[in-house]
């Protein structure tokens, strides 16, 4: 299972998407690689659905602003050690799967049917959250300065830190079959803070001593 919903789940699974999301969604898919599932689902909510109002949408607004930063930063680690392609590679993949999460969160906010026991509404007044979007421009600040190793140690933490508690807890009190299908693939690649570190590991032997040193 992938992190990323793209052209080619779609293709082996065409009566659950269009069953889902109409058969507009499905052509688009068919016709074009330029787009994941989410990006088309997100477009297309934002043109005929109206968000959900008040606090809990912008908890879901909130939530996808975290993820984008996240993917922000990946983004610039891998021009941060664009000289290592692998490495690269692993950062962009990073960076692709967390706008994967954001545009969920963007999904799930034209979702009316919200669980009735909705618990969890962060909001950017919350001093937590601002504390940790400050937190997440620091890092960024960082990044041109970072040695490969500090990369992967701040990653690990990304990864394990209140962005995923947010996005989970918000993914688990939305009900539908829609974002039922995107939380099965989602969770089908296994949750961030257990496989990235995994990742980062398989990738350092790859490397080995050598490729890390020159990649730094």
């Amino acid at each position: 299972m992938q992190a990323v919903i793209d052209r080619g789940f779609c293709l082996k699974n065409p009566v659950k998407i269009i069953q889902l999301f109409g058969l507009d969604v499905f052509i688009g898919m068919l016709l074009s690689k330029d787009k994941t599932l989410l990006q088309r689902i997100a477009e297309k909510y934002q043109a005929r659905r109206v968000p959900m109002p008040g606090a809990i949408g912008n908890a879901y607004k909130l939530s996808a602003l975290f993820e984008f930063r996240v993917a922000h930063i990946y983004a610039a680690m891998a021009e941060r050690f664009k000289s290592n392609p692998d490495v690269q590679r692993f950062f962009l993949d990073l960076r692709d799967e967390e706008m994967e999460h954001g545009r969920l969160m963007l999904a799930c906010l034209y979702q009316v049917a919200v669980n009735r026991e909705v618990e969890f509404v962060p909001s950017v007044r919350d001093r937590e959250m601002r504390e940790s979007l400050n937190a997440l421009r620091e890092v960024e600040r960082r990044v041109p300065e970072m040695s490969l190793e500090e990369a992967f140690k701040v990653t690990n933490e990304l990864e394990a830190g209140e962005v995923n508690v947010i996005f989970g807890r918000l993914l688990t009190q939305v009900g539908r079959a829609e974002t039922e299908l995107f939380a099965e693939q989602l969770k089908g690649a296994q949750s961030h803070p257990e496989s990235v570190p995994r990742r980062i590991k398989e990738l350092k032997a790859r490397l080995g001593p050598d490729g890390l040193a020159a990649a730094a």
